[in-house]
């Protein structure tokens, strides 16, 4: 479905921030105010049947308590920057995917799939890498997908090295996705059909049956489909089912199980080339796509069941034991516009030459974590103390796709079929006409990497009195990996491997000078051995290259003030933090590498969530980071910033009930500008932005509700990212959009 109607938006600068500030700050003299002090605000949009029971129920948009077993204490008492975006402020902000959750979220960076990773959610927390360290329910997540977020009730970001919390890698920090879990005591039904603009079709379903107060399901499901808006060719089918059970034969023991199924069937994208001369983007229309429509193609899905047992025999005792087994997939060809052809006279004759970036990648997974949480008090002091162990075992294979040399078209003319395209750089045509498929290489051998890895940790939370409070953790960790191949370069297969043990620690001391303030310092440590981004076998991208094998896993500590006040329905929070790793690895001569590197990134985060008023909610943040080498094997290197990475992000979501029916609100996000490079930056940029979008609910009546989202309001051009090569190109981040949605709940 075409957008031209949306873009012509008048005066999209003052105009529009004086629209913006006008809906998301309305005048709350204007506003209708409560005489009676039994009268009660029904706030639009205010969820009685599938509430988070991690939040405010006054402030859904304030969550109160992480979903992780091994954060015991609320958020505003815990000594870590930790975002928890829950399920509201997704469908605010019009989020339907990870990717498009993480893109409004300040500290955190979209990265690109590349030739040394995987294409999917690629993320760096505060600078540094982070796609291997997201988790579902408290387990890392397997593989390097896109992922969905139907079935998710939040989204917990966690600042700073936290490998006491996660295990190995975790240097910036990890994202945990909290899946929606059956509700003991009420049944519930809430349907989503939505409708869109660029083809947009998105419809879910969210079903809790309790017959009893001992047994509960749930039931998600979803299908969506949608183009990219502003990019030709693009666009995906996604679909899924989650389904959970909980049962409670006792007061004291709960079982539950649960099985994730999705899966996606789209078009890869690149995005558009670089300017050698500007070493910027080139001025493009957004629509051009430089793919091989009848080759390139993106699939990947996920089939995840997960066994949980709870026992509480008292309250001051609680056992878990998760078992997990996982099996997801990756699949890709993607063109690349890289290297652009400007030799030609005349700029009309100016080409873009493409090659087959490729994964056929499998990750089977077998998981299990175990653990108890044990609060006692001990003259005077009280303790909340959690210990456990997890074991995982991996296997990651990845294929290779082998094409014909020729095709027969439809019209039976034979056509030879090369490894890349060649397309005019302002005109691409990428349609092929005719199909070249796929199939999967059975002349080499694929890589596998299998690795097996243990942690155990140990986590106390001290209560001296009222106002003093500490924590105090420490971890092991074991990372065993093995990795088999065939090096195409060298026609010769591989086989290379690695066992490291680390220790990490968290130690944490916490003042409270009232109930509602939390003033914290708090030491953290991470480890990042060779190979644990296991989509990889560069040493750039975190993989186990050759010669990298014998390497002491890189190190990092980090230092966090942090204040938190609770304000009524409002949590404010603020915090001062420096991450340094102190023995970074380098290539320091052609297939040596040494620990020799010194890396900083130091910052200041702010963050609010909830109600400023009954009527007016608010979600952001802010966070302003300088991230640079300081020492390095090539003094070229120190002083340079991180690249892929922003100085300063910023996101403000505020919605503001005019009526008990309607509510509008909008979002405001800013990022400044992007250096590419893959350990140091290079010259290629991608300028800073202001994106705004819009949202607004109506309550029909007590059953339904419709809610309207339009995204990038003025249809701004911007980029989620460089890929890090000396031929770089940039992502195109959506254009605009809009949908309507239309909630029933019974």
């Amino acid at each position: 479905m075409s957008v031209s109607s949306l873009r012509a938006a008048p005066r999209a600068g003052a105009v529009l921030a004086a629209t913006f500030v006008g809906i998301a700050f309305p005048a709350v003299a204007h506003a209708e105010e409560i005489v009676d002090d039994d009268q009660q605000i029904v706030v639009v949009g205010k969820r009685e049947t599938d509430t988070n029971p991690n939040a405010d129920e006054a402030a859904p948009y304030k969550v109160d308590r992480s979903a992780d077993g091994k954060f015991t204490e609320p958020l505003r008492d815990t000594p870590k920057s930790i975002t928890v975006i829950p399920k509201e402020v997704i469908e605010d902000i019009g989020a339907s995917s990870f990717r498009e959750v993480v893109r409004s979220t300040p500290g955190v960076t979209l990265g690109t799939g590349e030739g040394g990773n995987a294409f999917g959610d690629r993320i760096f927390i505060r600078g540094f890498e982070a796609r291997g360290d997201v988790y579902i329910d408290g387990l890392r997540d397997p593989g390097v997908t896109s992922r969905e977020i139907f079935a998710v009730e939040q989204i917990e970001v966690v600042k700073g090295p936290s490998s006491t919390f996660g295990g190995r890698g975790t240097t910036g920090g990890l994202v945990s996705l909290q899946s929606k879990q059956p509700q003991l005591g009420k049944s519930f039904v809430v349907a989503e059909a939505g409708l869109g603009t660029e083809d947009y079709y998105r419809t879910t379903i969210d079903a809790n049956y309790a017959p009893s107060d001992k047994l509960a399901v749930r039931i998600n499901g979803l299908y969506h489909n949608a183009d990219t808006p502003g990019r030709d060719y693009v666009g995906a089918t996604r679909y899924g089912i989650a389904a959970a059970v909980l049962a409670k034969p006792t007061d004291a023991l709960s079982i539950a199980f649960d099985y994730y199924h999705y899966r996606l069937d789209g078009m890869s994208d690149y995005g558009q080339p670089f300017d050698a001369a500007t070493q910027q983007p080139f001025d493009l229309p957004q629509g051009n796509f430089y793919g091989a429509v009848g080759r390139d193609f993106l699939t990947n899905g996920a089939d995840v069941a997960t066994l949980t047992l709870r026992w509480e025999p008292s309250d001051a005792v609680a056992l878990r034991s998760t078992t997990r087994y996982g099996d997801t997939y990756n699949y890709y060809v993607v063109s690349v516009p890289r290297a652009p052809d400007t030799s030609a006279a005349d700029p009309a004759d100016w080409t873009v030459s493409t090659g087959t970036p490729q994964r056929h990648g499998d990750n089977e997974t077998w998981a299990h974590l175990s653990d108890a949480t044990i609060r006692v008090a001990t003259g005077g002091v009280e303790h909340t103390f959690v210990a456990g162990f997890e074991l995982a075992e991996e296997t990651v294979t990845n294929g290779r796709y082998a094409f014909p040399d020729t095709i027969e078209d439809a019209d039976g003319n034979i056509i030879s079929t090369p490894g890349g395209f060649t397309r005019n750089l302002f005109a691409p045509d990428p349609v092929l006409g005719y199909a070249i498929p796929a199939r999967l290489d059975r002349t080499e051998p694929p890589t596998v990497a299998r690795v097996k890895t243990f942690g155990a940790y140990a986590i106390d939370t001290i209560k001296f009195s009222e106002a003093l409070r500490a924590l105090v953790g420490v971890r092991y960790d074991s990372f065993d990996i093995d990795v088999s191949g065939y090096d195409r370069r060298a026609g010769t297969t591989f086989e290379r491997g690695s066992k490291l043990d680390f220790f990490n620690w968290q130690a944490s001391l916490i003042y409270k000078p009232a109930e509602a303030a939390t003033l914290y310092a708090s030491f953290s440590t991470s480890s990042n051995p060779s190979g644990e981004q296991l989509d990889s076998t560069s040493f750039s991208y975190g993989g186990l290259g050759d010669g990298t094998e014998a390497l002491e896993p890189e190190r990092n500590t980090a230092f966090e003030l942090g204040a938190k006040y609770e304000l009524g329905d409002l949590l404010l929070t603020g915090a001062v933090f420096q991450i340094s790793k102190r023995n970074a690895r380098e290539q320091v001569a052609p297939g040596t590498f040494d620990l020799v590197g010194k890396l900083r990134a130091r910052g200041v985060e702010l963050g609010a969530s909830g109600n400023i008023t009954s009527r007016w909610q608010v979600f952001g943040g802010a966070t302003w980071l300088d991230a640079e080498i300081t020492q390095s094997d090539d003094p070229a290197n120190v002083g340079s910033r991180f690249p892929n990475v922003p100085r300063f992000s910023a996101s403000l979501l505020s919605t503001f009930a005019l009526t008990n029916r309607l509510q509008l609100g909008g979002q405001a996000y800013y990022q400044s500008s992007l250096r590419g490079g893959t350990y140091a930056v290079t010259p290629a940029t991608v300028p800073g932005y202001w994106r705004f979008d819009a949202v607004a609910r109506y309550r029909l009546s007590e059953r339904f509700e419709a809610r309207v989202n339009v995204l990038n309001l003025t249809d701004k051009r911007y980029y989620d990212a460089i890929y890090r090569s000396g031929s770089p190109f940039a992502y195109v981040a959506p254009g605009r959009s809009a949908m309507v949605t239309l909630t029933a709940r019974f």
